[in-house]
């Protein structure tokens, strides 16, 4: 009887302790690559795939407001050019032509050279209006969409490479809440995968 008393004491103290050694192991990332390349995300976190072949992961999620929709995008790319200039041009340019004037208007673009680890890369920060987006109840008077996107050519082939995307779409007072503070985890974690 004492002894089954003192066992379950004992389990009561050390239940505790097992249970935080268990719960404080983070769960795995999520990865997926394209081209060499590979991104993390975290874990149990709303994600779903939206679309996945050889050239392009996409990925997305309902965001924590009305209206908000999170998505992440790795493609593989190919260059025209192989400088940075060249590279900051190319990418300036792709972006505006994909988007159409009539319906977007462009409120910021920044494209500059960036250090993704130790891969040199571009980081193109954009911000456009959409002002004919449709919600569940038709159309909306205007959405923002917000990107931040990393383009990394492959060292060994400079040529072709990746380009990851991290956008936000919300309505205009919802913009830019822990927009960076999320995305940012997400495009830090590309890297080039070992050959």
């Amino acid at each position: 009887m004492v002894m089954m008393k003192l066992r379950n004491i004992l389990t009561a103290l050390l239940m505790p302790a097992v249970l935080a050694a268990c719960a404080s192991k983070p769960p795995e990332p999520l990865k997926f690559s394209v081209s060499g390349f590979s991104i993390a995300i975290p874990p149990k976190d709303g994600w779903a795939v939206l679309q996945q072949t050889p050239e392009r992961i996409a990925l997305g999620k309902p965001g924590d407001f009305t209206g908000e929709t999170l998505t992440v995008q790795l493609v593989a790319v190919k260059f025209q050019g192989s400088t940075d200039d060249a590279l900051i041009k190319e990418v300036r340019d792709a972006e505006r032509r994909a988007l159409d004037g009539r319906r977007f208007r462009i409120h910021r673009q920044d494209v500059q050279p960036y250090m993704s680890g130790s891969l040199a890369c571009i980081m193109s920060r954009l911000e456009v209006e959409d002002r004919g987006a449709a919600g569940a109840t038709g159309p909306v008077m205007s959405l923002v969409m917000e990107s931040m996107t990393v383009t990394c050519p492959d060292p060994a082939r400079r040529s072709q490479g990746v380009s990851l995307s991290y956008a936000h779409q919300s309505y205009p007072e919802d913009k830019g809440k822990q927009f960076a503070e999320k995305g940012m985890p997400i495009l830090n974690s590309l890297a080039l995968e070992p050959r």
